[in-house]
């Protein structure tokens, strides 16, 4: 079994979240709104009405995504960083997420906290730009470094002091690399970049695969798996989205996408399902797809095609599933490259590079080819 299996490993998501500014509309709409206007060009045709930040230069409207909650600002920003990893501007969303992350794994669900208090914290001292922290852009990477640090950093009780000060310091990083990122990155969002930079930089040093076992066990056949093992892997193949494996959390955080937008939810259950099917393809391990580590990173592209290419035509559709599969493909070549030679997990760059390249053959397909 890969070794990653062995620490309950996988990673995870997106630092371009959505954020939908429309000029008489509330950010909290659940899907955006295809724009009718002759005038407008192809490219803002497939981005549709809404307009999605590609780092933390939002427009000033963005600033209103915590009108009208009850919460105080922080604990809206910080929910909404939960939710944005998965491309949800909700606090509800966030809150759903959260109770999944708690379900699964207590201690990660604090660090990830940790991280996406720290990350927003440091947005808002350093001033940065108000609509993208209010939207929980400049806190979900933050999130993500939490989860991440939970089960390839510091783990044991003595060592809890040691782990929170990691994440906090880790979640306070990502926050100027989203910013930093956001000034290069012209052409494509960053999705979970900001998370990739920041994790791998620690565990490059750490290397937490160095001391694992080198034998590999052997393989058992995905023919192996039950019915109910295929249940479990496709809802653990989105909970580890957040490097969680528990089958609950999973169905939780669908929960939590599905309250923002059914068909996002769908979107993600699909990308876990195409993971499985290039599994049993490929051969796979059956312990690795029980645990979902062929899920999660098609499932994230999945979600990006559907946030940025709305309503699902046959061109998206085919965009959405064909990138899913090359997510997966990818997943199992990088996560062996990573894990012999660099000691480290792939975490989400196979998702941020087939996202990135999906992103712009759309961009750059003929006129209406995505625009539903």
């Amino acid at each position: 079994m890969w070794r990653a299996c062995q620490l309950a490993a996988r990673s995870g998501r997106p630092s371009c979240r959505r954020l939908h500014l429309h000029s008489s509309a509330s950010l909290e709409t659940t899907a955006p709104v295809i724009s009718s206007s002759s005038s407008s060009s192809s490219k803002a045709r497939r981005l549709q009405a809404p307009v999605f930040a590609r780092h933390c230069s939002a427009a000033p409207a963005a600033a209103s995504s915590e009108e009208g909650s009850s919460l105080p600002p922080l604990v809206d920003q910080s929910l909404r960083g939960f939710g944005q990893v998965v491309f949800c501007n909700s606090p509800a969303s966030g809150a759903l997420i959260g109770l999944g992350l708690l379900h699964g794994n207590p201690w990660l669900a604090g660090l990830a906290g940790v991280g996406c208090v720290s990350a927003t914290v440091t947005a808002r001292l350093a001033g940065m730009e108000a609509g993208s922290i209010g939207a929980g852009i400049m806190g979900y990477n933050g999130a993500l470094v939490g989860c991440c640090f939970s089960v390839f950093l510091l783990g044991g009780a003595p060592m809890i002091e040691p782990a929170i000060l990691a994440t906090a310091a880790g979640g306070a990083a990502s926050a100027f690399v989203t910013a930093a990122l956001g000034k290069v990155l012209t052409s494509v969002p960053q999705w979970t970049l900001a998370f990739n930079a920041t994790a791998l930089a620690v565990l490059l040093f750490v290397r937490p695969f160095a001391d694992t076992e080198q034998e590999v066990p052997p393989s058992t056949a995905v023919s192996a798996l039950s019915a109910a093992d295929w249940g479990t892997a496709l809802l653990t193949g989105v909970s580890q989205i957040f490097l969680v494996n528990d089958p609950f959390s999973g169905a939780l955080v669908l929960a939590g996408i599905a309250a923002y937008s059914p068909l996002m939810a769908a979107a993600a259950l699909a990308g876990s399902l195409l993971g499985l099917g290039t599994a049993v393809a490929t051969g796979a391990d059956a312990a690795e797809v029980r645990n979902g580590l062929w899920g999660f990173n098609p499932a994230l592209t999945c979600l990006a095609v559907s946030v940025f290419f709305v309503p699902l035509g046959i061109s998206p559709l085919v965009l959405a599933c064909g990138g899913a599969v090359a997510t997966a493909l990818l997943t199992a070549y990088m996560k062996d490259i990573f894990g012999s030679v660099l000691q480290v997990p792939s975490l989400t760059l196979p998702f941020c590079a087939v996202a990135s390249a999906c992103y712009l053959l759309a961009s750059r397909s003929p006129s209406g080819a995505f625009g539903g």
